[in-house]
């Protein structure tokens, strides 16, 4: 077995608002990012966690916008 430990700096970004908190940690190799959603209250639930491509990331904020838009 061999185990590896590898330091690398990254920095959290964390958002809340309108009953949600959102954590997005970008990846240290930048190539994408990870994301957490959670709901407000005493025991913060989360709503939603992914972890996606910067490519993937830019597609869902497209279908995201198009859904508002509808």
């Amino acid at each position: 077995m061999k185990l590896e430990t590898h330091i690398s700096q990254t920095t959290e970004v964390f958002v809340t608002g309108d009953g949600i908190s959102v954590t997005a940690n970008p990846w240290a190799n930048h190539e994408g990012l990870s994301v957490m959603i959670h709901g407000e209250g005493k025991h913060m639930p989360i709503r939603a966690a992914f972890s996606l491509r910067w490519e993937e990331m830019d597609a869902l904020i497209v279908a995201m916008t198009a859904a508002r838009a509808a």
